[in-house]
């Protein structure tokens, strides 16, 4: 079934995925785990293919339960699909960590074919990030590993290093040789590399034939990896020969498929320049103000995730201490009143001898011993009382839940509004909804409220102060009253 599913991926990857599918559900029924673990990779590697990362995530997660029973190569794949996922979703830094834990198990096997798709997907990973110097090195050990100058069109890159002419020629050289076989999932990646090269010799006319070719193949294959950034460039050439319309039309398509934050940044970039070409200088100035918000989110939140962590947790203690500083300079004042009160108190005891002014200052004296005992019991509580006002997000940023007025659900990602600011966030509204106090309440399947800051309700809306219209729904509406 395996190797049916193999045979397969190259032409169709719908027949790719019932095979290996059809091997894990076989595979399960034996009750073996090398064989459960095995088969299961060959399932998420189809599904990763196919943009199904949640279902592929749950296959993996029962090889990296069960890695004593796994052989160093089944190993070395599990983490290599891991480092694919996290590198979907652009988290490269974890992307990375899976990468090199492949590399070792890898090596231990003496598996060339492994390390040789490791150290290239490194590579590219590097270049991603500009570090040229490093990409190189991976790349070089990718192919003095493979032996074969011809890897890098396993992945929708045209290798950097070389002219567009020189990679033009060459791409063209292996769709030649490709156009006789049946192997149409690399004939799709080489078209790609091919429209890559043809824009760096900004012969955009010709690399839109590329593209379209890509695209076409990889939707009859439901081979989905880079179609987003196929119709991103395909937008760009039609930008770059003057034909907005068509520009925009891809552009959106780009849009809908997207799944990377800088990307989409990029996407609203050229949607603007599009509609300035058109003269629409209103839809132009939406996009412009839709890429600036992302540019400054992703500004915000590109540093290294364990970086930010650490900074989060400084900033949160930092501010921490200076509450505590401050209500304790307060209570330090207090607590001076009450002892000079105590003195006076114990004295006005020894000097006063009469039962009934006796007892009438003993109660008092009691009383601020009472109150000193309480402001210490409320220095101890000062700590636990500051992480009541604020929530960490999944990206380690701090939002005040005094200055929250709703959250806005837009896909896997949230956007939690204040005056001051906007912040992105990859989160699930249901999951949030958990940690916040109870004026915060769903309105809308998108949105949740803070009700602090509600002004009014009508039938269709809740308007927040100052003037913010957020829709209502009839199914939350029971959650105002």
């Amino acid at each position: 079934m395996i190797q049916r599913a193999i045979k397969s991926g190259a032409k169709n990857q719908d027949s790719a995925i019932y095979y290996s599918k059809k091997a894990y559900d076989l595979a399960k029924k034996e009750k073996d785990t090398f064989l459960i673990g095995s088969t299961g990779y060959y399932y998420s590697f189809f599904l990763i293919s196919i943009d199904k990362i949640e279902e592929a995530q749950l296959l993996l997660r029962f090889n990296f339960d069960n890695q004593d029973k796994l052989n160093s190569v089944l190993k070395g794949n599990t983490y290599y699909n891991q480092a694919a996922i996290f590198d979907i979703s652009e988290q490269f830094d974890k992307a990375l960590e899976y990468y090199f834990y492949s590399l070792d198990f890898y090596k231990t096997a003496n598996n060339k074919k492994g390390l040789a798709k490791s150290y290239l997907q490194i590579g590219v990973i590097y270049e991603k990030l500009d570090k040229l110097k490093l990409a190189d090195y991976f790349f070089d050990a990718s192919l003095e590993v493979s032996g074969n100058t011809n890897k890098k069109h396993e992945v929708d890159s045209t290798g950097r290093g070389m002219p567009s002419s020189e990679k033009t020629d060459e791409s063209l050289k292996m769709l030649k040789e490709l156009e006789k076989g049946e192997n149409d999932k690399l004939k799709s990646i080489v078209l790609y590399n091919l429209g890559q090269s043809l824009m760096g010799e900004k012969r955009y006319s010709e690399a839109i034939g590329y593209f379209k070719r890509s695209i076409e193949i990889k939707k009859r294959l439901n081979f989905l990896i880079n179609i987003d950034k196929t119709y991103f460039l395909l937008g760009q050439c039609y930008y770059n020969i003057n034909n907005a319309e068509n520009a925009i039309l891809n552009l959106n398509k780009a849009k809908k498929e997207n799944k990377k934050r800088t990307q989409l940044a990029e996407i609203e970039y050229f949607l603007s320049k599009s509609y300035e070409s058109k003269q629409d200088y209103k839809k132009a100035l939406l996009y412009s103000n839709n890429y600036k918000f992302i540019s400054d989110s992703i500004a915000e939140f590109k540093q290294n995730e364990r970086i930010a962590e650490i900074t989060a947790k400084f900033e949160s203690q930092k501010q921490a201490n200076k509450i505590i500083k401050l209500q304790q300079e307060n209570q330090k004042n207090e607590l001076e009143i009450y002892k000079q009160e105590n003195l006076r108190w114990r004295w006005s005891l020894v000097a006063l001898v009469t039962s009934i002014i006796a007892a009438w200052l003993g109660r008092r004296f009691l009383k601020s011993q009472e109150r000193v005992k309480e402001i210490e019991l409320e220095k101890e509580h000062i700590a636990m009382k500051v992480e009541e006002i604020a929530v960490i997000l999944n990206n380690k940023t701090k939002v005040y839940l005094k200055e929250l007025k709703y959250i806005k659900s837009d896909g896997n990602y949230l956007e939690f509004v204040t005056d001051k600011k906007r912040i992105i966030d990859r989160n699930k509204i249901k999951d949030i909804l958990e940690e916040l106090p109870p004026n915060f309440v769903k309105v809308h399947r998108s949105y949740i409220i803070n009700k602090n800051y509600v002004s009014s309700i009508s039938r269709s809306n809740v308007i927040l102060q100052p003037d913010i219209h957020i829709p209502l729904s009839r199914t939350f509406k029971s959650n105002l009253t």
